[in-house]
């Protein structure tokens, strides 16, 4: 698929090789001495074959050969990651499909019923989390109620020793004896009274009552009955008949500060059971949430739905690889998008500064025989293929014509078939010129005729009297060329014009301007040279 330098002008190419070689062997014979007149012709020096050519209106162009295959511009093998008997195929290669067509139906029972068993078990999973995180919220809740209304036990049972201790040191500070002790005892039977009522108002309905407490047994007559505000008070201030010395007020006091400082510790205590319980209805809120949004790793889904094939553009089907009861290993089949068609060659490295991108390419396939169709180069790669373009076996240097081949750089370039593309066949064989320079309609000589004088480029030419004169006098004229090729270059200015006989080989005969030439061509012919005048005359009109 390597490229090579070719040109419009090809088909002249071997005529003027022919008439050279003919050239060649009529000057040999002619040197040699074979031949009618052969001294009388090398005098006369007229033009032979393949000296001269007619100038006509034909236009130059050089271009760069590639040949490549046809290919849509886009192709997808569609695969599918379930391993399961295929039940229906709805398509077959040559057939037109849409976008989102169904194509092919897999057996997804067996995974759908995995997908069912694992659905329930993610929703019981999530039903459980969610109920473990109310139940954590509930006792949250709660503690933080009871912390709030004073019915917390631990604070509750502290805060009744500090009013106790209280009632203690005030009837020890008062010093008023019996009637203050009283009013300190009747002060502490108040507040006890209150943190009982309000925790009886604010407990939750349904929470269990405390058991009654044990029977104590009566007091003795004139006593405290045990475990009254009274009998506590007693205690602290180490009175109750016992004979025991009356606590001092720095006594009672440090038992003030001692009870105070439990009821902190109770009430610390409380926030850090707080604490924890908050972590553990966050903890339990978060695993529900994620239980929630866990619907497992989706391979299940993944596969019942890849059970389904559907077609993911518009286009052709190019290959079906499955049939109904087959087990796929891979491709299911491949469709193509053919709306567009382009042409994916080679070029080779010393041609790819010649080319670029919209360069006009016109090409002909296998298929469609001498049929010229249009182009355009899309793409030229920025780096070479890495396996490079094996060439024709038996061009190594010496002929040696091994079957192993040589390699050479190439770069892949796209060329995308526009107009007509009616008879072109996908993965076809094409060859394509991409034209690299052109000059439309302007006048082709041979590259070898125009030669440079000064900074004027000029041709010699055979001026005649007429269309049907076989001889005439050699006159330079002035030019301006346009495109070449290695065979011809155009003329797009100047002094000549279609019609003009061109003499190809000027260093021949620059020594022989204004002598009278005849030219010595038997296949020569007037008519020639009338139609390269006409057709260029129907140009300019």
């Amino acid at each position: 698929m390597a490229s090579q330098t070719s040109h419009s002008t090809g088909r002249r190419r071997l005529a003027r090789a022919s008439l050279a070689i003919v050239t060649s062997s009529a000057l040999l014979l002619s040197a040699c001495g074979f031949g009618g007149g052969g001294e009388d012709d090398a005098a006369d020096g007229g033009l032979q074959p393949g000296d001269y050519t007619v100038a006509s209106a034909e236009g130059v162009t050089d271009s760069v050969v590639v040949t490549g295959k046809i290919e849509p511009v886009r192709q997808i093998n569609i695969t599918s990651a379930v391993q399961s008997e295929v039940k229906n195929v709805a398509v077959k290669a040559g057939d037109r499909v849409k976008a989102e067509q169904f194509l092919v139906a897999m057996d997804t029972e067996q995974l759908e019923r995995q997908l069912e068993v694992q659905q329930k078990q993610q929703a019981n999973a999530q039903a459980d989390a969610q109920a473990q995180a109310e139940q954590a919220q509930a006792q949250l809740d709660a503690l933080r109620a009871s912390i709030n209304n004073g019915t917390h036990p631990g604070i509750r049972a502290a805060q009744a020793q500090v009013d106790q201790a209280q009632a203690a040191y005030n009837a020890v500070a008062g010093g008023a004896g019996p009637r203050l002790v009283n009013r300190g005892l009747a002060a502490a039977e108040q507040v006890a009274g209150k943190l009982s009522s309000h925790g009886n108002a604010t407990a939750k309905p349904g929470a269990p009552k405390p058991q009654a407490p044990a029977p104590i047994p009566a007091p003795a007559p004139g006593a405290p009955a045990p475990g009254s505000q009274e009998a506590a008070v007693e205690q602290l201030l180490g009175g109750g008949g016992g004979g025991a010395p009356a606590a001092s007020k720095e006594e009672a006091y440090a038992a003030l500060q001692n009870a105070q400082a439990e009821l902190e510790a109770a009430r610390a205590q409380a926030a850090q059971e707080r604490d924890q319980l908050k972590a553990q209805a966050e903890a339990a809120w978060r695993q529900a949430e994620t239980a929630q949004l866990g619907d497992g790793d989706g391979t299940l889904e993944y596969q019942v739905q890849e059970g389904t094939v559907y077609s993911p553009i518009a286009g052709l089907i190019t290959d079906v690889a499955v049939h109904e009861g087959d087990i796929p290993q891979g491709k299911l089949l491949t469709v193509a998008d053919d709306s567009r068609l382009v042409i994916r060659a080679e070029v080779r490295e010393s041609d790819v500064p010649n080319i670029s991108t919209g360069d006009r390419v016109e090409f002909t396939s296998t298929a469609t025989g001498k049929k010229k169709y249009k182009g355009k180069v899309t793409r030229i790669a920025p780096a070479a293929n890495e396996d490079g373009a094996p060439s024709m076996p038996g061009m190594q240097a010496g002929g040696g014509g091994g079957s192993q081949g040589s390699s050479e750089v190439t770069f892949p370039v796209e060329i995308e078939i526009t107009g007509n593309k009616e008879g072109l066949l996908l993965g076809g064989s094409a060859r394509a010129e991409i034209v690299t320079a052109e000059a439309k309609d302007a006048l082709n000589v041979p590259l070898d005729a125009v030669y440079e004088d000064g900074d004027a480029k000029k041709v010699l030419v055979l001026a005649t009297d007429g269309d049907e004169a076989t001889s005439g006098k050699v006159e330079e004229r002035t030019v301006k060329t346009g495109a070449s090729n290695d065979v011809d270059i155009a003329v797009t200015g100047g002094d000549l014009k279609a019609g003009d006989i061109v003499v190809n080989w000027p260093d021949e005969y620059r020594e022989r301007i204004g002598e009278t030439v005849s030219i010595n061509d038997p296949g020569f012919s007037a008519d020639k040279v009338r139609e390269a005048r006409d057709s260029d005359g129907k140009k300019e009109q």
